[in-house]
């Protein structure tokens, strides 16, 4: 099965300065056009999931924010709530292409964990994808049905977050890092003393804060010229995160609360509306 983009991770070397260039890229299988995947997914649902795309592993495994996933596709922290529930409706011959578990952190915190599945025709580095049975043009192929089916609230798993914080490391990192700035500053960034970044990364960044790593990141990256930048450092480098995570981790979980609290009352919006579906039916039936 052909595939329209490489993707993969991989190092570019420029043999005229030997700056050396780390990538990170995710597969799109021609598939998910010649199925009419997309088509039926619409441009909201698309968008959606290449975003979502954007964070996951190898496994399909990711759980950005709703901020961060605004921030990528460049719409309201309310609008990415409406596309995030209309692509967890999606289906493919009864099977979701994205789902989601809403992790119960306690205290009023609930994060998303989302898995995209092989059927979404996407993969990373060793992953692979399922092949979609049938023709595009069977209505019964693809379909939407209610998101509760793959948005559960389940209790804080230890276990769980555990594998998810060995997931990420120091070269995690260090992508998040370049690839980010190459997309802020439009040029890559040389990295000098690849022992000496492993070593502030690890130990002021993912060391200290294993859950927001890769948050902390990307946001240092983004808010540089707003927060950091001074004629001597016109630009952020790895050794920012000597001194500016304290900086930085106060916003991202100001963010995260405020995200977490219109996830939820979102939620209690669809409960409320369902039972007042469930009303109105059975007095239908009375009548």
């Amino acid at each position: 099965m052909d595939n329209i983009f490489s993707v993969s991770h991989n190092k570019e070397v420029d043999l005229g300065n030997g700056e050396v260039t780390n990538n990170v890229f995710v597969r799109v299988y021609t598939s998910m056009f010649t199925t009419g995947l997309v088509a039926s997914m619409g441009a909201n649902r698309f968008t959606t999931l290449m975003a979502l795309a954007s964070f996951m592993d190898e496994n399909g495994e990711c759980y950005p924010t709703q901020t961060q996933l605004a921030d990528r596709i460049g719409v309201h922290k309310n609008t990415i709530n409406k596309y995030v529930n209309e692509l967890l409706d999606f289906q493919v011959n009864g099977q979701h292409i994205v789902t989601r578990q809403k992790i119960n952190k306690g205290q009023g915190k609930i994060f998303s964990f989302y898995k995209i599945h092989p059927l979404s025709q996407l993969a990373k580095f060793q992953g692979s994808i399922s092949q979609i049975e049938g023709h595009s043009n069977d209505e019964s192929l693809i379909t939407s049905k209610d998101t509760n089916a793959s948005a559960v609230i389940i209790p804080d798993n230890k276990h769980l977050n555990n594998n998810q914080d060995k997931k990420i490391n120091a070269n995690d990192l260090l992508s998040v890092f370049l690839d980010t700035y190459r997309e802020v500053y439009g040029v890559n960034y040389v990295v000098d003393n690849y022992p000496k970044t492993m070593t502030i990364l690890r130990s002021k960044v993912l060391k200290p804060y294993p859950e927001l790593a890769l948050q902390i990141v990307e946001t240092a990256v983004r808010e540089y010229d707003k927060r950091f930048k001074n004629a001597r450092y016109p630009r952020p480098s790895i050794a920012m995160f000597s001194w500016a995570v304290n900086q930085i981790v106060p916003t991202i979980q100001e963010e995260q609360e405020i995200t977490e609290q219109a996830e939820q009352a979102s939620d209690l919006e669809e409960v409320a509306a369902q039972q007042m579906a469930e009303k109105m039916a059975k007095l239908g039936g009375m009548a």
